[in-house]
């Protein structure tokens, strides 16, 4: 797949990011968890199909990802994406803004069922969730580093030599379990939230994704949508 096309490609999953977003956010106090779980399963599905389209890049193309600005790729990006630990640091940054404002009613035993209403096993398991996630990035990032210090060269008549195809293949796994852990970490953390919680949670995703390009052409000479 040729960049433009990659782009163009990029910017209609966007687009869709950014109309389930809006139906989040509708649903979101229509008090059915019914269609609170439909659309977050959307959501889901949403992210799996451009992990999927990713898979079939060049790994060079969707390391250099030239949908994003130099400022995005510098600043938030780790293996062409957001770590999925910042997924699990969206939920605690969530949930204690939440309590913060709605302490006074959960003292009196108000429920609001919203992320600043986690309970105690909730807790422990996205406190196991974020120690999965750590020690998952800290492999693939040990992985991408041997890479680039050129681990996995040939030996010739004429010395050490980089295998260049064999070390694209392995950029393009690493990229792949990046995308992997992405994926697995949003699932898992759905998982262990009630509907209206997720559907809290993956707001505020969108609005993590959607904020990339618009930091990136805010801070550097980013491309146009």
């Amino acid at each position: 797949m040729e960049p433009d096309a990659a782009t163009r490609r990029f910017r209609l999953w966007l687009r869709g990011l950014r109309s389930l977003r809006g139906d989040l956010r509708s649903a979101r106090w229509s008090n059915d968890p019914a269609q609170l779980d439909t659309l977050v399963g959307r959501f889901v599905a949403h992210m799996e199909a451009y992990g999927a389209a990713r898979a079939e890049l060049d790994p060079v193309l969707a390391l250099s990802a030239p949908w994003a600005s130099a400022a995005e790729r510098g600043a938030a990006y780790w293996l062409a994406g957001w770590r999925p630990t910042t997924l699990v640091h969206l939920l605690y940054t969530e949930s204690g803004r939440r309590l913060e404002a709605q302490l006074p009613d959960l003292l009196l035993g108000v429920r609001p069922g919203n992320l600043g209403d986690l309970g105690p096993a909730q807790l422990a398991r996205v406190d196991a969730l974020h120690r999965r996630a750590v020690a998952e990035e800290n492999a693939l990032s040990r992985e991408m580093a041997r890479v680039q210090e050129g681990h996995g060269g040939v030996v010739t008549a004429a010395g050490l030599a980089l295998d260049a195809g064999a070390l694209v293949a392995r950029v393009g796994a690493v990229l792949r379990g990046a995308d992997a852990l992405r994926l697995r970490t949003m699932r898992q953390a759905v998982e262990i939230l009630q509907p209206a919680q997720a559907a809290e949670l993956l707001i505020a995703a969108a609005d993590l994704e959607i904020g990339f390009p618009e930091f990136g052409l805010k801070y550097g000479s980013g491309r146009d949508e």
